[in-house]
């Protein structure tokens, strides 16, 4: 047993307003690597916004990514989400370690999604 705390549910960042620019800094913050996704997403929920008329895709969007941040801030949420999404995706799991894995998903969406303030 480590005598070291356990800081898995202590957030590395703060939960970032719902703007483009603030999540897109958490975004970078948090995994430089998916940049180039959020980018991309960004500039398709717009062309869909104009296409439409309508700003859902661009709420939609930034609903999204505030999720992804609510989650990938709390180290311990991002990897029991990352472990529930392997087992979900493993045929060799056994149902009850499926479902497990599914109430794992769906708790960890709600609590991000209440911490965005999008949860409704």
């Amino acid at each position: 047993m480590s005598s070291q705390p356990d800081h898995s549910h202590v957030p590395v960042t703060p939960q970032p307003p719902m703007t483009r620019d603030a999540l897109r800094e958490a975004v970078k913050r948090l995994d430089l690597t998916r940049i180039a996704e959020f980018d991309r997403e960004l500039g398709e929920a717009f062309d869909r916004a104009v296409q439409t008329a309508s700003t859902t895709p661009m709420r939609l969007f930034l609903e999204k990514w505030a999720t992804v941040v609510a989650i990938e801030r709390h180290p311990g949420r991002f990897h029991a989400m990352r472990e529930a999404e392997r087992v979900t995706g493993d045929p060799q799991a056994t149902e009850e370690e499926f479902q497990a894995a599914q109430r794992t998903i769906a708790r960890i969406l709600r609590e991000a999604s209440a911490e965005t303030g999008a949860a409704g």
